[in-house]
């Protein structure tokens, strides 16, 4: 094998895959808050100037007006809103890769199939379009079969029969022929082969009960025999061991319309390799199992769990082949890493991140994390804004912000402590929001105004909206509950909206087969709260508030769903 071609099946043979560039995303919890959407940006910021060029900020849902009001304010693009993180086959995709174009012959094919040490290989035509797989154990099957008489008489495909299909000009290619003449070469066509072993007139006897427009006929220097070829008008005779032809012989087969070759082989060897002149795309296999790049990688590792073939093709939507999925590829590394922050549990985490490397938690809540496979760095500290985190992670690493990263980062921690009005604040926070202040230009007072200003959720978004804009999701040994939050400058939207809301909620019980679902709307201006609530009547029953009526609760001086709520709650389901 020369080294080019050595080269190349070194970089696609699955043994030398070029690594892949790392891609870190940086994310918040469903239901992106302000806070949660500011800190995953201005993180992704602080990795790249650490020496991250593949980190990036991403959104786990929609973000609130509030959110696109303060990004558009400091001119910063909202991340981009991702669905899901579920590793995918593109993201171990091996390409490029191994292939067989149509019209080459099985001899090539096993011949490749030897190199790659593959058990298969994809076939392609002209245009990159998946014909099909030829498998190594397939071929085998097909190839080597039982004898039976009707093999005897010129029938059946395997190496002891006599059929194959193919054409002429593939006969030559794999017998290194010379070719003395030629007709119709490139038809692929059934024909039978017999070697001229026996008498001229037991063969001519073989001959007249076959048709001789399929009839091969392979012999060595037997002139009688190569003149009954030509005078019966055969398809083709082989002649073996570069052994001579009268040019009588060739001159009539010209002018009849018949063609003859001369190969180096000796008469068995020519038998044998005849056999392995076919095209490759006569010999797929049956329903190979093929994937698109999308399909989840989960999907596919089930999907062949119960197969013996090691390689599967990917396509597009086109047919077009894109390389190849191996059993190795499943443990190749991925090309993404998570961090999250605002967040550690994986209920509210985006879909997939449980089959994705977490590297990192940035958050400021109660530990719920899964167990992981390896360490990992986890900053979880009592303050009461990741933001504050991201700021102080800026000052530890001896990197600034720019002053629009400074702004919505000051936003975020306003959001979340309420203008440092939450009982969540601490003098962290307090510090961390004067610093931003200060390299971002604008008063944190004024911009806390200008955050408020923005429209009413409640009577400007349908209740389904509400409800999953600030949605986060919990569970204890016995119950799975959800709470959401939305901030008011008043509660008059609220009890107009108040029947839309709760019929709303009720339907989202159901369908996330929650034990309780609440809703807590915070006045900001008032420090005080309200909350709508649905779920089973003995834990309604234990919440130690004013209840206003069936579903209905007064808070006063409840501002932190984190600290204030959420603590009563599981306090009540234990």
């Amino acid at each position: 094998m020369n080294r080019r071609i050595t080269d190349r099946l070194k970089r696609t043979d699955g043994h030398a895959i070029p690594p892949v560039p790392q891609r870190i995303i940086i994310i918040g919890h469903k239901n992106p808050d302000t806070d949660s959407v500011a800190a995953a940006t201005g993180y992704a910021e602080l990795k790249r100037l650490q020496g991250f060029p593949g980190a990036e900020a991403a959104c786990a849902g929609l973000p609130s007006a509030r959110t696109e009001f303060l990004f558009k304010r400091f001119s910063v693009p909202l991340p981009p809103i991702l669905g899901d993180v579920y590793p995918r086959i593109r993201d171990v995709l091996e390409t490029p890769t191994p292939t067989l174009s149509a019209g080459q012959t099985l001899l090539e094919a096993f011949s490749l199939l030897q190199q790659t040490r593959r058990h298969r290989i994809p076939v392609v035509d002209a245009k990159g379009i998946h014909l099909g797989m030829v498998s190594l154990f397939d071929l085998a099957d097909r190839m080597v079969i039982q004898a039976t008489e009707s093999d005897f008489e010129g029938k059946g495909g395997g190496l002891v029969g006599r059929e194959i299909n193919t054409s002429i000009a593939h006969i030559v290619e794999v017998l290194k022929a010379r070719a003395l003449s030629l007709h119709r070469e490139g038809n692929v066509e059934p024909l039978e082969v017999y070697v001229g072993a026996m008498s001229e007139r037991s063969l001519r006897e073989r001959m007249g009960s076959r048709d001789p427009k399929h009839v091969v006929l392979v012999v060595g220097d037997r002139a009688e025999i190569h003149r009954m070829a030509v005078e019966l008008k055969l398809r083709l005779l082989i002649v073996t061991g570069s052994l001579s032809i009268e040019n009588a012989v060739l001159e009539k087969a010209r002018a009849v319309g018949m063609s003859i070759v001369q190969t180096p082989f000796d008469s068995a060897t020519t038998v044998r390799r005849l056999k392995f002149s076919a095209p490759v795309e006569l010999m797929l296999q049956d329903n190979a199992t093929s994937f698109g790049p999308d399909e989840k990688l989960s999907d596919a590792r089930d999907a062949i769990a119960g197969q013996s073939e090691q390689v599967f093709p990917v396509a597009d939507e086109r047919g077009k082949l894109l390389g190849v999925l191996t059993r190795e590829s499943f443990e190749r590394e991925l090309p993404v890493k998570l961090i999250l922050v605002d967040h550690n549990e994986m209920a509210q985490a985006i879909d997939g991140a449980k089959e994705v490397p977490i590297v990192e938690i940035l958050d400021h809540h109660r530990l719920g994390m899964q167990q992981t496979q390896s360490p990992i760095t986890v900053i979880n500290e009592v303050v009461g804004s990741s933001c504050t985190l991201v700021g102080e992670q800026f000052r530890r690493f001896g990197h600034t912000p720019t002053p629009a990263i400074a702004g919505i980062l000051m936003g975020g921690i306003i959001a979340d402590t309420l203008m440092l009005r939450s009982p969540t604040t601490t003098p962290r926070d307090e510090a961390a929001l004067q610093w931003l202040q200060g390299l971002s230009g604008a008063d944190a007072k004024k911009l806390s105004d200008e955050m408020l200003s923005v429209g009413s959720s409640i009577a400007t978004q349908p209740a389904r909206d509400v409800l999953r804009a600030d949605k986060k999701d919990y569970s204890t040994s016995r119950y799975t509950f959800a709470v959401a939050q939305v901030e008011e400058i008043g509660f008059e939207h609220f009890f107009e909206h108040r029947g839309d809301l709760l019929r709303e909620m009720r339907h989202l019980r159901r369908e996330e087969k929650l034990d309780l679902f609440a809703l807590l709307v915070t006045n900001v201006v008032r420090e005080s709260s309200m909350m709508l609530c649905v779920g089973e009547k003995r834990v309604l029953d234990r919440i130690n508030y004013t209840r206003l009526d069936e579903s209905t609760y007064d808070l006063p001086g409840v501002l932190s769903r984190k600290k204030q709520l959420l603590p009563l709650l599981l306090k009540v389901m234990a």
